[in-house]
């Protein structure tokens, strides 16, 4: 018999795995909905970010200096690889398989080019902090309660930025009609290479964030975006309500049912509600929240 403390306290849980989890695949389904890139080499972004963190911690002892630097190298990496990989087959009838089997090799690349720079050795990333409080008979880490906070208050930026700044507007032109939005002065190109930069920024941050968790390692990246690639399908390509709503669902679904199964029998369940919610409405969570 499950007591149910253990139940509240897999729901918290998962709640705080599914804020860091909401960092990842929000980035993934901002850059479907605005330049319309199914983009598998996300994960690796994850990795760059954590290795970048990594190096500078030690260089420097500073967790912030980590996290800020991880984002930058990871947008400016982004805003180079969509600038110049992507960009040019933007023409192509194509362009949705072509951009998705150009960012899976740059996946591959990225991923060996660090195996053999550092090695295949896992590289231990310190906790930020070890403390640990009991409430009403639940353990809350606030290694994990930081990390969350740090999560929705960069989501909570990018969404102040999507709504109520002129680059977000832009983006939110583009998404909708780029043609007219040309028409209107908004430069397309620059809009999908900034979008692009900042949803790989979003998942360097994520690989500093989670590094505690996973370690940093060459592929560390995969199973983030197969867990994010879930959300996104589940929330809908493109919405980014329902891709938050469906990254917090699925972390505490995955987190109870870790109770009675192991965490790989728990991906299974998640790819079981993916084809279930994808059958009854292929637009995923979003197409309810969003129509």
């Amino acid at each position: 018999m499950v007591s149910l403390e253990l139940l509240a306290q897999q729901f918290v849980n998962g709640l705080f795995f599914g804020g860091q989890l909401a960092l990842i695949a929000i980035g993934l389904t901002l850059i479907w909905g605005v330049a319309r890139v199914l983009n598998f080499s996300h994960g690796a972004m994850f990795m760059v970010g954590g290795f970048v963190g990594y190096y500078t911690l030690g260089a420097t002892g500073s967790v912030l200096l980590a996290s800020v630097l991880a984002v930058v190298v990871v947008f400016a990496l982004g805003y180079v690889i969509e600038h110049s990989l992507l960009e040019p087959m933007r023409d192509r009838e194509e362009f949705d398989i072509a951009s998705m089997v150009v960012t899976l090799g740059l996946a591959i690349f990225l991923e060996n080019a660090i195996l053999v720079g550092v090695g295949s050795q896992r590289k231990s990333f310190p906790l930020l902090t070890d403390v640990v409080w009991n409430v009403a008979g639940l353990t809350i880490s606030a290694q994990r309660l930081v990390i969350f906070v740090i999560s929705l208050v960069a989501l909570g930026l990018l969404f102040l930025v999507i709504t109520g700044t002129k680059l977000g507007l832009a983006i939110r032109a583009v998404s909708q009609d780029s043609d007219t939005a040309l028409l209107m002065g908004v430069r397309p190109k620059r809009v999908y290479s900034i979008t692009f930069g900042a949803s790989a920024a979003l998942a360097g941050l994520a690989g500093v964030l989670l590094a505690p968790m996973f370690s940093v390692y060459p592929s560390v990246g995969w199973y983030p975006f197969l867990l994010a690639f879930i959300v996104v399908m589940v929330g809908g390509l493109g919405s980014v309500r329902g891709t938050l709503v469906a990254a917090l669902g699925l972390a505490v679904v995955r987190s109870i049912s870790m109770i009675w199964i192991a965490s790989e029998t728990a991906m299974m369940v998640l790819f079981a509600i993916m084809v279930g919610v994808l059958v009854v409405n292929p637009d995923g969570i979003g197409g309810w929240l969003d129509g």
